[in-house]
């Protein structure tokens, strides 16, 4: 009876959004069609899933596809990577027809990866769904060598999610922007498996965090670390230096002498992203939140059994051996409000229309978290497939997986989804939404109270204020309405304001205030 319930407020909730208002671009969907580049290559690295075939690890390519909005004029539009989900494993073995990662998907091709990245490129999104590297040991006895296999799993995810973000940032600068992005307004957005990533993506921003846990020895096997630099790099994938594996790592991890785990691919470029958005994953630990992680957006269901919404262990699905603690959603969004990271999603106002104001009643009055109150059987309500359980495949084998195939319902939820995302990434991108966007609030007259040297500057510009206005944030803008700085979670009465690449020319610097925005030209020379 609840969730009946809850679907029929979120329709009339969404029927009274599609009512009322005119459609805009990133709050709705303003293209009819969408057309999809598939199989495009955004680098190459080494997998491990050709161990147990070969005996060795591999090199094979990372592969993308690419949904645009048909009929789109706009030249700098966001990007968002969207991850698929999966347990970090293959789906199906095509000559058994069993599911290898006992889920019910696991690939760019699934029904709900591909409704979504649809949908999001119909609001004026590029959205690039990718394909990162698979395989760990979810069948080892021992909880330490799963827990290192798995942790081995997601850090390859991280560096590839790092490599996709450089190829895009290296086609703008190199290839003439071929999917005319925006390279300073970049989403990272995972479902279930793909959730992990963004997650951890969005956190893990240097080595040293793996051994520094909550937990002290989380990511240590037998003493030695279970993440290595000089074999496995860095977390941003770039690190140069890398050596095969030797006789000593491979004793201890069981990693095959001479092999290679990891090359960097597209050094140069920058790996950062405005936002994360996560769909039932988790954070492999909470003490690498810090005051440098993006904006984190979440969606999940409280009494996941997999994936913990608070603190708790990552289970095997099938086998449900337990792998290592983590931190879900219910952990990680008020560490991010404590740390003042999502104060973005508020900026200008607790949002109000009624998704808003129904998820504060069930959130705990945050602004970035959607819990979707389904029963733990129901953990990815977003999740359909399209084949019917115990389908018999060309093969002759039996899929017995017990998989949902209500699209109804799966859609129905992913509008609740798109519907919260909207208005939060308008904000924290600083996209031009009406009735959303901090860009629509009226300014208000600073006054004496701001003060901006040296203007003009050659390397920095110094902004001051009085104690009863700190700055909030700031974005600055070039003379084409672009984007090209956006600084977070200031907090303070000062702040500098360095050049870092900038070219000679004028800006707009917006400063966001409790009371207001002040906007400044400043000049670069």
């Amino acid at each position: 009876m609840k969730k009946f319930t809850l679907l029929l407020f979120a329709a009339m909730l969404l029927s009274s959004l599609n009512t009322s208002a005119q459609p805009h671009r990133y709050l709705d969907p303003v293209f009819t069609d969408v057309t999809k580049t598939t199989g495009v290559v955004y680098g190459a690295n080494y997998t491990v899933l050709t161990i147990s075939i070969t005996g060795h690890t591999s090199k094979e390519n990372l592969a993308m596809d690419i949904y645009e909005p048909v009929g789109d004029t706009e030249t700098a539009r966001p990007l968002i990577l969207y991850c698929h989900t999966g347990n970090f494993l293959p789906w199906l073995n095509p000559a058994t027809g069993l599911s290898i990662n006992q889920a019910c998907g696991g690939t760019r091709f699934d029904p709900a990866a591909v409704e979504m990245c649809t949908r999001l490129a119909k609001m004026g999104y590029v959205v690039a769904s990718i394909d990162y590297r698979l395989g760990w040991r979810p069948d080892l006895l021992d909880e330490l060598q799963r827990r290192f296999t798995l942790i081995n799993g997601a850090y390859r995810g991280v560096q590839d999610v790092r490599t996709c973000i450089r190829f895009f940032r290296k086609n703008v600068a190199e290839s003439g922007n071929t999917y005319r992005i925006d390279p300073n307004r970049i989403v990272v957005f995972g479902q279930g498996t793909g959730g992990y990533l963004s997650l951890n993506t969005a956190a893990l921003d240097k080595y040293s965090e793996i051994l520094t846990t909550s937990e002290p020895g989380k990511f240590l096997l037998n003493g030695v670390p279970m993440i290595i630099e000089a074999y496995n790099g860095d977390p941003y994938g770039i690190q140069a230096n890398i050596g095969v594996v030797d006789a000593l790592y491979a004793g201890a991890t069981g990693f095959p002498v001479g092999d290679t785990l990891y090359v960097p691919n597209h050094v140069g470029y920058s790996s950062d992203f405005n936002l994360a958005v996560n769909l039932g994953g988790a954070l492999g630990d909470k003490a690498w939140l810090d005051a440098n992680t993006p904006p984190i957006l979440s969606y999940h269901v409280p009494d996941d059994p997999y994936a913990p919404c608070g603190e708790g262990v990552v289970i095997v699905p099938g086998v449900n051996f337990p792998v290592v603690n983590v931190s879900g959603s219910c952990s990680v969004q008020p560490i991010q409000d404590m740390l003042g990271n999502n104060n973005v999603f508020a900026l200008g106002g607790a949002l109000t229309d009624p998704l808003s104001v129904f998820a504060r009643t069930i959130n705990g009055n945050r602004e970035g978290f959607f819990p979707f109150m389904r029963p733990a059987n129901d953990s990815s309500p977003w999740e359909w497939n399209t084949f019917v359980p115990n389908t018999q495949l060309p093969n002759g084998t039996i899929v017995a997986l017990s998989c949902s195939t209500n699209d109804a319902t799966a859609k129905t939820n992913i509008d609740t989804i798109m519907t919260y995302y909207a208005p939060r990434a308008c904000r924290a991108l600083g996209l031009d939404c009406p009735g959303v966007s901090t860009k629509t609030e009226e300014l208000f007259d600073a006054g004496d109270i701001l003060s901006v040297q040296p203007n003009p500057a050659k390397t920095e510009v110094w902004f001051s204020t009085d104690a009863e206005h700190p700055i909030q944030a700031i974005e600055v803008y070039d003379m084409s309405g672009r984007m090209v700085r956006h600084v977070r979670n200031i907090e303070n009465s000062t702040y500098t304001l360095r050049r870092d690449g900038l070219v000679n020319g004028m800006y707009v610097a917006k400063l966001y205030f409790e009371k207001g925005i002040v906007a400044k030209r400043i000049i670069f020379e």
